[in-house]
């Protein structure tokens, strides 16, 4: 199997710098990956990689989309490692139904973690079972609409919840739903020890007001990659959340 290199726990635990800002990815193709790892290669050590097939998001990505699948095979087969696999970490979301078919072949590729939507499988606790003895760091998330109990059995077992920034997903640049404050809001109110992350509508705008909820993990991928330099993005970003997060606001 292709190696991780320094995982967010591990990384915690060692007294490391946290990565707040995490690049997010939805790859049309693996060149399309490439070219979008190689804009943060060497500023963050952890990016997100959004994967759909269909059946939960409404449009395919890679490696489920179109001649995707022949490359992604060969990463299976331990032939081809991920981009730059050497460098970064890689968090899979997995935007798609029954989650957990998926696992054998993100386990081969040797990623750091996968993340599971709550609202697409009826299976978390096997799925948690099956990180756990293949090494993968398990994370859960919940749509704003959706009621935060449904967490209750597994959250112990969750290195993160990720929240979405809205019930539209599998788009980049949509608009941030205040909904998701009080989603936030809430999951630190009900497990005040849990790590609670947000995913869509991530911006200079919009992180006082997470930080202040309660979030301090941000994937980013419009606020990353739509500027002519991401690493002076990643760079912005982190700044405005380390300076929230430290002065509390």
């Amino acid at each position: 199997m292709f190696a991780q290199v320094q995982t967010y726990s591990s990384a915690v635990s060692n007294g490391m710098k946290i990565q707040r800002i995490i690049p997010a990815i939805i790859p049309d193709s693996l060149t399309h990956l490439q070219s979008r790892l190689q804009e943060v290669h060497g500023v963050v050590n952890r990016v997100q990689i959004d994967v759909m097939d269909g059946t939960y998001a409404p449009k395919p990505s890679w490696p489920y989309s179109g001649a995707g699948r022949e490359a992604f095979e060969a990463i299976r087969r331990e032939d081809e490692g991920l981009p730059y696999w050497q460098d970064f970490d890689f968090e899979i979301d997995l935007l798609l139904r029954n989650p957990e078919t998926r696992i054998p072949e993100w386990g081969l590729a040797g990623v750091a973690c996968l993340i599971f939507h709550i609202e697409t499988t009826e299976k978390i606790e096997e799925i948690a079972q099956e990180c756990y003895e293949r090494r993968i760091e398990m994370a859960l998330a919940l749509k704003p609409s959706t009621n935060i109990e449904i967490l209750a059995p597994y959250i112990e077992r969750a290195l993160f919840v990720q929240v979405m920034g809205n019930d539209r997903i599998g788009y980049h640049g949509m608009d941030f739903d205040i909904k998701a404050l009080a989603t936030i809001s809430a999951i630190k109110t009900r497990w005040p020890r849990t790590t609670v992350g947000v995913d869509i509508g991530v911006s200079a705008e919009t992180l006082p007001d997470l930080c202040k909820a309660g979030a301090t993990r941000f994937a980013a991928g419009s606020a990353v990659f739509n500027f002519s330099s991401p690493a002076g993005a990643i760079s912005h970003l982190e700044g405005i959340a380390a300076s929230c997060l430290e002065n509390k606001i």
